[in-house]
C-alpha cells in the first residue's frame, strides 16, 4: 500500500519494457508463514558490491499432487539503504501461534473491507495501533501515520481501480496479502504484509510492481 513507482523512475512510469527482476543469489528469507498448503515468503537480496538490493515477496502453494510451485511473486529495488536495515529490524519476531491466525486474518480483511474499499477512515483507528504503528516500504520508511495516506492513495477513485483481494494468507500475527489494481490505464501487482498485536496493526511491509495488463486478471503465475 505504498507509492507505486517503487522500482522505476516517474518518467518510466507509462513504459512497456519488461520489469526489472532480483538476482537469484545473494539472498536471505527474512519471513515464512504456512497456511495451509500456502506458504508466503518474504526475501531481501543484498547482492556484494555497489548492485542494488531488492525485496521480493512470495506466494508458493501446492497443487492436487503436492507439488509445489510459485503461484505469485512481486519484486521491488530498495530506493534507500536505511529502508533496508529497518525492515529487516523485525525479521528475529515470531510468528505467533497458530490459533491467532485465523482472527489476525479476519482483522486484515475487514481492514480492507472498511476502510479500503468502504472508504470508511473515520474507523481507521479500530484497526491500527497508531501509536507504534511503523511502515517499511522498499521506497521509504514511514511514522505512524504514514498508514492514512497509504489507505488514502489505494481507495477507489477516479482513474484507479482497485481489483480486491487475490490471496490473503497468515499464520499467528502476520498476514500477507496479495492484491492487483489499475491507475490511469497502467496496471501493478502489490503484496502487503502486516504484523498485529492486540488485534490490530502494528506493522507494515510492502511492494508494489507494475505488470503487463494480462497478468492483473488474477492470473500473475509465473
Amino acid at each position: 500500500m505504498d507509492e507505486i513507482r517503487h522500482s522505476r523512475r516517474p518518467d518510466d512510469v507509462n513504459a512497456p519494457a519488461e520489469p526489472e527482476r532480483p538476482p537469484n543469489f545473494d539472498f536471505s528469507v527474512t519471513r515464512v508463514l504456512q497456511d495451509g498448503d500456502a506458504m508466503f515468503v518474504k526475501a531481501v537480496h543484498e547482492p556484494d558490491g555497489s548492485a542494488a538490493s531488492w525485496l521480493t515477496m512470495s506466494l508458493i502453494c501446492a497443487d492436487s499432487n503436492g507439488l509445489m510451485s510459485v503461484r505469485r511473486q512481486i519484486s521491488a529495488r530498495y530506493l534507500q539503504q536505511d529502508c533496508l536495515c529497518s525492515s529487516l529490524a523485525a525479521c528475529s519476531l515470531p510468528n505467533g501461534s497458530r490459533e491467532e491466525t485465523a482472527g489476525s486474518k479476519a482483522v486484515v480483511q475487514q481492514f480492507i473491507d472498511e476502510v479500503v474499499r468502504g472508504q470508511q477512515l473515520k474507523n481507521l483507528d479500530d484497526f491500527i495501533d497508531r501509536s507504534v504503528f511503523v511502515s517499511h516500504t522498499p521506497g521509504g520508511c514511514s511514522h505512524p501515520d504514514r498508514l492514512a495516506q497509504l489507505v488514502a492513495r489505494r481507495r477507489p477513485r477516479p482513474g484507479l481501480r482497485y481489483h480486491g483481494v487475490d490471496d490473503l494468507v497468515g499464520e499467528g500475527r502476520f498476514v500477507a496479502l496479495f492484491s492487483c489494481f489499475d491507475t490511469e490505464g497502467v496496471h501493478f501487482r502489490a503484496c502487503d504484509l502486516f504484523r498485529l498485536a492486540g488485534g490490530r496493526i502494528v506493522e507494515h511491509w510492502d511492494v508494489v510492481e507494475q505488470v503487463s495488463a494480462h497478468t492483473v486478471a488474477h492470473n500473475d503465475e509465473t
